[in-house]
């Protein structure tokens, strides 16, 4: 079953890139789809005769003495679920394309971008080397780039680009760190030499993690998340979906059997994304721009998967991933329909009321935002209250349950403050705009991934829970806790919402300026730490070099010197008998005292 599976995957992968060159951009669309429905039937066929061994396609590409680069493919659990989830994402990703990107003369590009971003996620997922792994994660991290800086006329855009690029290349250090490791001890890197070494050194491990948090945005390398909205919103849906940043969550999942014999390393992937979930959650909750909302969303849950990682469950980290796809790529879809029929205003305090003027698009916004926050029987339901529960009966930290339970309330406050200004109350636009949802492209995609953002959560539960999951039974309370928190969280927010946004209301909350700054971390890391490197470098090349230890040492300032000196030397000159021979006498006694020493 997995030799036909590899066989139609590649397959499908060399069809995609030979669509990818064609003159009709909707051809590469079709062959995406029939990939994805071709590789969601095998995928049911496979979990249902319960085969989960690996397939390994290799031949000799590279040969250097002693060293043999082998190109192979690794088919297992993880890489089938994935290349579904992200075929079927994207497929209805470049259909939206059509619609919003319909007006720009480069839509054809556009759309081949798109087809290389996920051909590279693909490559990188299916990788069984790290010298394969590094092709596919070096191609995402380009195509973002390209597709982040796809308006390049704005300067923001440039910026944006080239600070995902910055940052990226911090965590690829940790990649190279992991290669050359791997070249100089092992000899070899493939995933299969890697598992079955009895120690790794730590030095490799923190390489792994550091690579995961540049290209998933952990807490300290996190700001180019938010920063890449300035693209076109399916970039943005694409990039926080099922390519770029899930990335390095399957970097740690691929490499979780090392980590968590490891207790170290493990605690601080715990600790690393318990911290981002909840400081982006806070973020979240001052931003009035609807795509950055989204994105800290985005952020928080990626710490949730990191969480869940590094509390001893990837299964779970990797069903949130599958799980996340499709809501969050709606969410982004309905955002940049709603921004696209409002002529590009994306400040949420100037909407309202767009239920009346989208209907569909509100319902599907609802649909991601409740399955966002976790609401029973819906996607995000299935895979964000199993880590909970996991981190309730996990030992390495007790802290981290309230810090992710507090964490889930901010997520429904945020969510409700979203629906709130966007699609409920009413309309706080100048002059109301019309609203057009006729659009094949826009409606197909967006009711397409509602559905599965009900449906996916019982269909992957179903196959998955009896061998892949297995978490200790809790109590009711506990397994009930991240409702009731959602609930809290949601009424707090309304509340709160309710209150700020009276017309009598003179309430002023300055505690929010944390949020809305981002907790100043750009003010400080883009500003304030590169403007006093720049002073205190300005002030050492100026005044201690050039105008010190520079004019001292060189043909300047031996020059000065040497016109001290003679001065001084024509002015011992002074024909007196005495003056020489004390000169004399000084001069001897120094020599007989040398003489003495040796």
């Amino acid at each position: 079953m997995l030799e036909l599976w590899g066989v139609l995957s590649l397959t499908s992968l060399g069809v995609m890139v030979i669509f990818l060159f064609s003159k009709i951009k909707s051809s590469f669309a079709e062959s995406v789809k029939y990939a994805g429905y071709m590789n969601a039937v095998l995928l049911s066929i496979l979990l249902m005769s319960d085969e989960s061994e690996m397939l390994f396609l290799k031949w000799e590409w590279v040969k250097l003495g002693g060293y043999s680069l082998m190109i192979s493919f690794r088919f297992d659990l993880y890489t089938c679920c994935f290349f579904v989830v992200g075929l079927y994402v994207t497929w209805n990703i470049l259909m939206f394309s059509f619609y919003y990107m319909s007006t720009d003369p480069r839509i054809d590009l556009f759309c081949k971008y798109l087809g290389l971003f996920l051909i590279a996620m693909l490559l990188l997922v299916s990788a069984e080397s790290l010298f394969q792994l590094l092709i596919g994660w070096e191609g995402v991290g380009i195509m973002s780039y390209l597709l982040i800086s796809w308006w390049y006329a704005r300067s923001d855009a440039n910026t944006a680009a080239l600070q995902a690029i910055f940052y990226n290349r911090v965590g690829d250090i940790g990649l190279l760190i992991m290669l050359m490791w791997s070249l100089v001890t092992l000899g070899d890197w493939s995933f299969t030499g890697l598992y079955a070494l009895d120690f790794v050194n730590t030095f490799f491990l923190l390489g792994v993690v550091l690579a995961a948090a540049g290209k998933s945005a952990q807490l300290g390398l996190h700001p180019w998340l938010p920063a890449a909205m300035e693209g076109p919103t399916p970039v943005s849906s694409l990039l926080h979906s099922s390519t770029m940043v899930v990335a390095g969550v399957f970097l740690l999942i691929r490499f979780s059997p090392i980590i968590l014999n490891h207790k170290e390393i493990q605690l601080m992937v715990f600790f690393l994304g318990t911290m981002t979930t909840l400081f982006s959650a806070i973020c979240a909750l001052a931003q009035n721009d609807m795509k950055k909302v989204v994105a800290f969303s985005t952020a928080s849950q990626l710490g949730l998967m990191v969480t869940a990682v590094g509390a001893g469950a990837p299964q779970l980290a990797f069903l949130h991933i599958c799980m996340h796809a499709f809501f969050k790529a709606m969410l982004f879809m309905c955002s940049g329909s709603f921004i696209h029929g409002l002529q590009n205003e994306q400040d949420v305090r100037k909407m309202g009321g767009l239920y009346s003027a989208a209907p569909i698009t509100s319902v599907c916004f609802f649909i991601g935002s409740a399955a966002l926050m976790g609401v029973p029987f819906l996607a995000g339901f299935f895979s964000k209250d199993p880590i909970i529960e996991i981190i309730n009966i996990n030992n390495l930290n007790s802290w981290a349950v309230g810090l992710v339970l507090i964490a889930t309330s901010f997520t429904a406050a945020y969510s409700v403050r979203l629906l709130y200004f966007s699609v409920g109350g009413v309309s706080r636009m100048l002059v109301l705009q019309p609203m057009n949802e006729e659009y094949g492209n826009l409606i197909g995609p967006l009711q397409r991934l509602a559905y599965s953002s009900v449906i996916a959560g019982v269909v992957f539960i179903y196959f998955l829970s009896p061998n892949q999951i297995s978490c200790l039974s809790l109590p009711l309370s506990l397994k009930l806790a991240a409702v009731f928190v959602t609930l809290v969280g949601g009424l707090i927010a309304w509340d709160v919402v309710n209150l700020l946004h009276r017309e009598e209301s003179v309430t002023n909350i300055p505690e929010l300026a944390f949020e809305a700054q981002v907790g100043f971390y750009p003010l400080i890391m883009h500003k304030l730490i590169p403007k006093v490197w720049l002073n205190m470098g300005e002030m050492y090349q100026m005044q201690v070099m050039d105008r010190g230890w520079t004019e001292l040492a060189l043909p300047q300032g031996l020059g000065g010197n040497y016109k001290i000196m003679a001065d001084n030397v024509v002015n011992a000159q002074t024909s007196l008998i005495k003056m020489y021979i004390a000169v004399m006498v000084m001069m001897g006694g120094l020599i007989l005292g040398i003489m003495i020493c040796l």
